[in-house]
């Protein structure tokens, strides 16, 4: 049966059991993924999915369950579960069903054009991509990965509140790793470009930045361990940011994994430093016009110069707080609980090019990769420690490439220590799309080296 006919009967069922209140929560989505390897299509694969989850109000608790079907055994089961997932909840905040008639804003993003686009194009992209990045120089000698993924998605959220919104998105992605030899040496490195218009997939571009960028570590080696002046460059501060965005979350202060409960209306960072929750952001990986919970989103100033405006929010962590939601409630799937998630969250940048901020360090080093960001990151102490690869930096020039080094901080810390912000904003690679950055300048950071 369609969607519309399972929900009424649903409701109808869940209101004969008793449930006083109830909410569907619907996803439908497809993607496909080609990886090419010398010349040939090497993986590939199209998954379609879908699933509904139910949550209802059963003796003031708030039940859950889901389903992947939609037949009449679903509609049995579903009412059940929740119901017995009800009773066995003893936690006293109660999940919310939102019935407020919100304005929702116009969001575009879905792109036809895209959707449109045949499996056998997007194909020739992976292929066009391999063959440009092979083509750069003599130096590529292979290629690690090649890939070109597109993802669609349709979210409906009904309620007996009245509520009955709908959404759709779709994004393409192209990714490229190169090997390059030179002189004996073997580096590699990767790029990538995500859009939801497949015609911003410029395959040359990429292929450029993935070679330049493995052949500029060529020669690279040690330094000695110290103190030094840091640049992040901004695809690495992205996924930095990323690693610790959970600080600013309701949910985590609320439950004592964030060290900023109680600092709203503070300074936690460098004047500098304005980091922004944009789900209205035009062409933005993670806009939305509403939230997991039917709330409108909004664009919000999280952090500005330097003070800490406010947390994010659903329906259950604003009650707690007193508050009303930011419009940040989310799924990881459609089985999964209403948590609390970023949209397009990014460091504002300044006018600022790499130059200058390279001319305001002086001496210091240049981070441009880290790794080990899940096992040498603490998201709740802010503390890391992560193999990283860069640049040395004389008088504002770069003057070699560096390795097998360590940098190590505080997340906290660096925050407070930006003395400056670059222009160059990028945003990381889905799913870790949302989160984005310009290079920042950090007054001290602790390199292990030789």
């Amino acid at each position: 049966m369609n969607i519309k006919e399972f929900v009424d009967k649903l409701f109808s069922k869940a209101k004969e059991a008793g449930f006083t209140e109830y909410e569907v929560f619907y996803i439908d989505g497809d993607s496909f993924k080609v990886t090419i390897y010398k010349s040939e299509i090497d993986q590939y694969s199209i998954n379609s999915h879908k699933g509904l989850s139910f949550r209802g109000l059963y003796n003031g608790k708030m039940g859950y369950s889901y389903t992947e079907v939609l037949d009449d055994y679903a509609l049995e089961m579903l009412i059940k579960n929740a119901r017995e997932n009800a009773l066995a909840i003893e936690d006293e905040d109660v999940d919310i069903i939102y019935g407020e008639r919100d304005k929702y804003a116009d969001i575009k993003g879905f792109n036809e054009e895209l959707d449109q686009m045949k499996a056998d194009e997007k194909i020739k992209m992976a292929l066009e991509l391999e063959k440009d990045t092979l083509a750069q120089c003599n130096k590529v000698k292979n290629i690690e990965d090649c890939m070109v993924v597109t993802v669609a998605g349709e979210t409906r959220i009904i309620n007996s509140k009245g509520l009955d919104l709908q959404y759709k998105s779709n994004v393409i992605y192209a990714v490229v790793a190169p090997v390059v030899e030179e002189d004996g040496k073997v580096n590699t490195a990767y790029a990538f470009k995500a859009s939801n218009n497949y015609r911003d997939i410029d395959t040359k571009a990429i292929a450029k930045e993935a070679v330049e960028d493995a052949l500029a570590y060529m020669g690279a080696e040690s330094i000695p361990s110290g103190k030094y002046k840091v640049i992040i460059r901004n695809d690495v501060m992205a996924d930095i940011l990323s690693t610790f965005a959970g600080i600013f979350s309701a949910y985590n202060v609320q439950k004592g994994m964030s060290l900023l409960k109680g600092k709203v209306g503070t300074k936690i960072a460098s004047e500098v430093v304005t980091i922004i929750d944009d789900p209205l952001m035009e062409n933005g990986l993670a806009s939305a016009p509403f939230d997991s919970e039917g709330v409108a989103c909004y664009t919000k100033t999280v952090v500005e110069e330097g003070k800490l405006n406010t947390f994010l929010y659903n329906l259950k962590t604003a009650k707690k707080d007193g508050v009303k939601s930011t419009g940040n409630a989310s799924k990881g799937s459609y089985a999964s609980a209403v948590g609390v998630s970023p949209s397009n969250f990014y460091i504002k940048p300044s006018n600022k090019t790499r130059e200058d901020l390279m001319a305001h360090m002086g001496d210091g080093i240049f981070i441009t990769e880290v790794q080990g960001l899940h096992s040498g990151a603490n998201p709740m102490s802010g503390d890391f420690s992560l193999a990283a690869k860069g640049f040395e930096i004389k008088n504002g020039k770069i003057i070699k490439a560096v390795e097998q080094i360590t940098v190590a901080g505080n997340f906290y810390n660096v925050l407070q220590d930006i003395v400056e912000v670059g222009g160059d904003i990028k945003f990381g690679m889905p799913a870790g799309g949302y989160f984005g950055s310009p290079s920042v300048v950090v007054r001290e950071l602790a390199i292990a080296g030789k």
